[in-house]
């Protein structure tokens, strides 16, 4: 970005930016954000994230608390608030208005912010008409960071500008009478320290799986690991992250001969983006983040599971596109991986992968920032 080290003035002061997300609600959130901020920053704005659910009182607390409960343990539950928000967004953007008006305001007055962005779905209507109702002046974009069919809260005509992570979402968006001038394909933001290989991964004797959040079940995490382990010839390392319960389990069964030693069990990582750019495939459930980043990083993808009302069709962006299969059921594994790796359709993967034209949505967004604002 050829602007990135210059310092970007408004009236004789640093352009300040506001960042609406979430911290508690999955990683995907968080981890766009972060993307985001640290293009600005180095493109020279003033940034903060701000968390908004904690001002929506007890019941911003309430909802950002039961979110890893309620995708965990209670998924049709889950499920049908989701479907709640789907059918009545409005509604949904109305109680939020109401109940973060106050505490939001005040936030926007003292940080006094040139343009506001929003990666959470659940803060758009309700932002944008605050903006309009209490003249405020200032310019508000929504992020989309969802692959396949984001849900209707995601949606608002009065934002300045929608990024969208593909075509096909532009176009739904055009046809339900958004401005196309006001809906661009930005791509979807990812941390840039993933390493993107020049040429394709090459399958040699060993092929070495990624396992990283397969699925939100101990057991069924616990299947899975056990059908991989069938394999021959392969090398794998399970990231168990902040499962704390699922580390101790996998540790336990290592020490008692049940996993064998090729398989490296770890807990939460900070070099990520290494263990991509080592593996042949990941395994792995169908949020958004993970995705995109094991394309950039050249790795083969195995769907495992997904969150049910958010994530039910993003197993579609890697399968139709070519980047890799679906196996959500731990029975049939074996048979799907030994097939994929025998059959050399792995290696046709990977070369496929390394032809993508995803880029990083953080970047394109940045550089709109720039030039617009």
């Amino acid at each position: 970005m050829s602007e990135s080290c210059v310092f970007v003035l408004y009236n004789g002061n640093v352009k300040k930016i506001l960042i609406l997300t979430s911290i508690r609600t999955g990683s995907g959130h968080r981890s766009s954000s972060n993307a985001i901020e640290k293009k600005l920053k180095d493109a020279g704005y003033i940034t903060k994230q701000l968390d908004v659910f904690p001002l929506l009182g007890r019941m911003g607390d309430l909802m950002e608390n039961s979110y890893i409960p309620l995708t965990t343990k209670a998924p049709m539950v889950y499920y049908f608030c989701q479907r709640i928000s789907e059918y009545f967004p409005k509604f949904i953007h109305s109680e939020m208005y109401l109940r973060l008006k106050k505490n939001l305001l005040k936030e926007i007055n003292s940080y006094r912010p040139d343009l506001i962005i929003s990666v959470q779905c659940m803060f758009t209507r309700s932002i944008s008409y605050m903006i309009e109702k209490y003249k405020l002046n200032i310019p508000f974009y929504v992020g989309v960071i969802d692959l396949i069919d984001p849900p209707s809260v995601w949606q608002d005509k009065k934002a300045d500008m929608t990024f969208v992570p593909t075509k096909t979402i532009r176009n739904d968006y055009i046809s339900k009478g958004f401005d196309p001038n006001k809906v661009l394909v930005s791509g979807f933001p990812v941390r840039d320290d993933i390493i993107v290989p020049v040429t394709a991964k090459k399958v040699g004797d060993r092929t070495r799986i990624l396992m990283v959040n397969t699925s939100t079940n101990l057991q069924k995490n616990i299947d899975f690991l056990h059908e991989v382990c069938r394999l021959k010839n392969i090398d794998v390392d399970f990231i168990c992250g902040l499962d704390e319960s699922l580390h101790k389990t996998l540790l336990k069964r290592q020490e008692e001969g049940l996993i064998p030693d090729f398989v490296k069990i770890h807990g939460f990582v900070t070099n990520m983006n290494e263990f991509l750019a080592n593996a042949h495939i990941i395994l792995t459930k169908a949020g958004p983040n993970v995705i995109i980043e094991s394309i950039r990083s050249g790795t083969a993808i195995i769907i495992t599971g997904h969150i049910h009302g958010q994530e039910d069709k993003n197993y579609l962006f890697v399968t139709e596109n070519g980047y890799g299969l679906r196996c959500e059921e731990p029975e049939k594994l074996y048979e799907i991986l030994n097939g994929f790796i025998a059959s050399g359709d792995l290696q046709k993967c990977l070369d496929n992968i390394a032809r993508h034209e995803i880029n990083n949505g953080a970047e394109y967004i940045t550089d709109y920032i720039v030039k617009n604002l």
